[in-house]
Order: structure tokens, then C-alpha cells, then sequence
């Protein structure tokens, strides 16, 4: 595939991600997707492919507090176009890895298991340290021709252990097969070491909200 994001995909990886957080479907709205959230900081979250015109449109249409506005686009190009109400809420990076077939599995190290379930479609790879509690996780879902990796973490206390590189693999190796791209929204750290696993960014991920004053 190419190096560019596309709005099948970006449909595909949101309606993915909402399944696997249990949250209602994204409808076309707006010329982009909305997903209506209701929770207590977000009501509702727009998402774009880029800074066009029905983007504009919706930042300067929107003005109801605990919104999303996110842009596959960089915090500049967002920050030149919205109306001040806007707060600059965070920037990620969109990034995928092609169809493959995963290597070897990792080993993980002395005093930690890993957990791998599968219910309505979502997997979840949960890996327990010895004395109980959660030393890592990472969910996975998928829709169309993309599998969505979510809400991967590896705690404080476990880092630099090769938990997070364990939790990606089961989630590869989960995968009913191996046609599908594969694409998540990551955070610096989170960046540094999806690189070293074959992933690249295929754009900024830009998030503004209202805040309620």
C-alpha cells in the first residue's frame, strides 16, 4: 500500500476503534465522521482527513463545550483555521503496518503472563505481573481492510521490560488473518516503538476541543 491515508481507511480505523471500545458507530457528518461519545469530558468527537473546507465549516459551526475536532493533519495547519474557542487538546501520529504474518513470538520475561481473549469481535491481550496486577494490555478489532490496535499501555513500573512488543505480537497473532492493513493513533513514546516493530506515520493526528468554561 502507499505511504498516504485515505478515507476508506480512516472510516475502517474509526468504526473499528468504536467497536472496540463499545461505543457507538461513526456516522458521515459534517463531510467527516462523528462519533457521539457521551461521556463526562466528551459529548461527542468530529474526525477529518485533512483541513478542507467542510472541516473549517465544522470548527466554526460547533461551539458546544466537551467537543472533538481532530484532523489528520499537522497542529499548525489546524491552529491557522479554527476559531479561538478552540484549545489545542493533544497531537498524535497516525500510523500503519502493511499485511504481514508476524515473527517468532517475543519471550516474556521471568514473573509475568499473558492473557489473550476474544469476545463480539474484540481481542484483548492483558499481561499480569506475579503479583497480580496489570503490568501492560493492548485491544485489538477489525473492520473492512483495517485492524485497529487500541488503548496499548504498558505501566509505570513495567517499562523497558519488552511488555508492550509482546502485547502488539498477540494482537497480530490473533487476527482471524493476515490481508488486513493494520493502523493505530500513537502518542511520541508510543511512535519510538512501533518504528522499531515495522510500523511508519502516515500523518499528524491533531485534536482540538471547547472547553467548558
Amino acid at each position: 500500500m502507499t505511504g498516504t491515508l485515505s478515507w476508506w481507511m480512516l472510516e475502517d480505523w474509526a468504526t473499528a476503534r468504536s467497536r472496540a471500545r463499545r461505543l457507538p458507530l461513526p456516522v458521515r457528518d459534517r463531510g467527516g465522521l462523528r462519533v457521539d461519545t457521551d461521556s463526562a469530558v466528551e459529548q461527542a468527537r468530529y474526525v477529518f482527513l485533512d483541513v478542507d473546507t467542510a472541516f473549517v465549516a465544522a470548527a466554526e459551526a460547533i461551539a458546544a463545550p466537551r467537543v472533538f475536532l481532530k484532523a489528520c493533519a499537522a497542529a499548525s495547519a489546524v491552529l491557522a483555521v479554527v476559531p479561538a474557542r478552540w484549545t489545542l487538546q493533544s497531537v498524535a501520529w497516525i500510523m500503519v503496518q502493511d499485511p504481514r504474518r508476524d515473527d517468532a513470538e517475543p519471550p516474556l520475561p521471568p514473573g509475568y503472563a499473558l492473557d489473550v481473549t476474544t469476545a463480539d469481535g474484540v481481542v484483548a491481550a492483558v499481561i499480569i505481573g506475579d503479583d497480580g496486577a496489570l503490568a501492560a494490555r493492548g485491544y485489538g478489532c477489525r473492520s473492512g481492510r483495517i485492524d485497529c490496535y487500541d488503548r496499548i499501555r504498558t505501566e509505570a513500573a513495567h517499562y523497558r521490560r519488552g511488555l508492550g512488543r509482546a502485547v502488539m505480537h498477540a494482537l497480530g497473532h490473533a487476527q482471524p488473518d493476515s490481508a488486513a492493513c493494520r493502523m493505530l493513533a500513537a502518542t511520541d513514546a508510543g511512535r519510538a516503538l512501533y518504528e522499531t516493530l515495522g510500523w511508519r506515520v502516515v500523518a499528524p493526528y491533531t485534536t482540538m476541543e471547547i472547553v467548558d468554561r
